[in-house]
């Protein structure tokens, strides 16, 4: 077994798991929790993988405003759990973050380069564990940024866009934000070329290609459904 890839029930996770087959095995938030340092070393010593891909998060970033220590715990203690284990354990941890560890202001892409400086509690949790990754594993650890996921096998905007539609004649939203709407399959193949590419440890940023605004994406998603919303 190659690969060990938490937070299993997520829309990344399955494509990833889908795509690794028998090389992988998963664990969800019910048979592995993150936030258990002494189950996360356990879970890692008894599958002995060669990677362990980070899928679990708090994801729900409004709520981390009024509850950012519970995301802390996972986006930032966890992560730290699981980069200690991997340590231990001589395994590669690739874990997935997040634009919001930017201010989001720029007029141009961020790179790698780029300096952080999150605005938010969901950004600083998982910015935390960014840190734990590169402080602890520095030669075997993978920080991938990612920006607006939607995927098949879970909620996201695309899924919500579909539901307004099917209730309200028309939906309104905003057009002054841009970004990557980045599909999880697309991630889940740039997850495994990573890890079959010999690249050094270190902050990559992977996303679908071309830009979008949340508008020109609801847009987009109606107007490959077949729907009549205007927004």
């Amino acid at each position: 077994m190659t690969y060990l890839v938490t937070g299993a029930s997520g829309m990344l996770a399955r494509d990833l798991l889908a795509l690794l087959g028998d090389e992988a095995v998963g664990l969800d938030r019910r048979t592995l929790d993150v936030t258990d340092a002494s189950a996360v070393r356990a879970a890692v010593a008894a599958h002995r993988p060669a990677f362990v891909v980070n899928c679990a998060a708090w994801t729900a970033v409004d709520d981390a405003e009024t509850r950012e220590p519970e995301a802390l715990a996972v986006n930032g203690t966890a992560v730290r759990h699981l980069a200690a284990a991997c340590a231990e354990s001589d395994a590669a941890l690739v874990h997935v973050s997040t634009d919001y560890v930017f201010p989001g202001d720029a007029t141009q892409p961020y790179s790698e380069a780029s300096a952080p400086a999150p605005r938010t509690a969901y950004g600083r949790t998982k910015l935390a564990g960014e840190r734990a990754v590169l402080a602890l594993l520095p030669e075997r650890g993978y920080v991938v940024r990612t920006a607006w996921l939607y995927g098949a096998g879970g909620r996201n905007f695309v899924r919500t866009m579909l539901d307004l539609e099917r209730t309200r004649p028309t939906v309104d939203v905003v057009a002054d934000q841009i970004g990557q709407p980045t599909w999880t399959a697309d991630l889940a193949r740039q997850l495994l070329a990573l890890t079959r590419s010999g690249a050094p440890g270190g902050v990559y940023h992977g996303t679908s290609s071309g830009q979008a605004s949340w508008y020109d994406l609801a847009r987009e998603v109606f107007r490959l459904a077949g729907g009549r919303a205007v927004v």
